[in-house]
């Protein structure tokens, strides 16, 4: 299988993001199903039909019946004014998101380079990697590889790393080990526990203070 080169997301979509983007793709095309709206941005259609009463309600859009086969989904005046006002919420929000996780991440950087670690692991491919990434400019360690759930696993490069199963961590011999994803961050530790039962290894977690 050829491998895929990625540069991942810093941010997953909020609420807020999930009615901009609605508003946005109504914008573009107000003659769109709910059916094609739910398929376009992955959220289940009742999620989508809800979402597009509560717009209604709140005068936001105007439905109107077309034929019997459509309807179109037009943004009013206030729509077009939350719209505006949502993008510039979300803009604040993920400035203030990046720079609080940036410090979170770099304290745990900076807590491995004074216990003397020089090579490091990430474990997790997610939105914080891409951070933990930059981060990782300012200090002196050494990423020598990026490993993910041998379940999850898929060939790829990501910043120039093959991203391995953690199931072969040990081969990277790493001195330390980030776990750079939110999610599972405790399944994660134990796993590597696990791995490392009987060799010491120094594991940080960007979800522990």
């Amino acid at each position: 299988m050829e491998k895929q080169v990625e540069s991942p997301n810093i941010f997953k979509p909020s609420g807020e993001m999930r009615d901009l983007r609605l508003l946005e793709e109504l914008g573009r095309n107000p003659i769109i199903s709910q059916r094609e709206l739910s398929h376009k941005f992955g959220i289940a259609l009742g999620v989508t039909n809800a979402c597009l009463k509560r717009m209604a309600r709140k005068g936001l859009i105007r439905i109107r019946g077309l034929n019997h086969r459509k309807i179109g989904y037009y943004l009013t005046p206030k729509g077009f004014a939350e719209r505006a006002k949502l993008s510039l919420h979300l803009i604040s929000y993920i400035v203030q998101h990046y720079s609080e996780l940036k410090n979170i991440i770099s304290q745990k950087l900076l807590e491995m380079q004074g216990e003397g670690l020089q090579r490091i692991v990430f474990y997790g491919v997610s939105d914080e990697m891409e951070v933990a990434y930059i981060t990782l400019q300012g200090v002196n360690l050494k990423l020598v590889g990026i490993v993910e759930d041998d379940e999850k696993m898929t060939p790829r490069i990501i910043f120039g790393y093959e991203i391995e199963p953690v199931s072969r961590v040990q081969e990277l011999k790493p001195d330390g080990i980030l776990i750079t994803s939110l999610i599972d961050s405790e399944k994660k530790r134990e796993r590597l526990e696990d791995i490392f039962s009987r060799n010491s290894i120094c594991i940080k977690d960007i979800c522990v203070p």
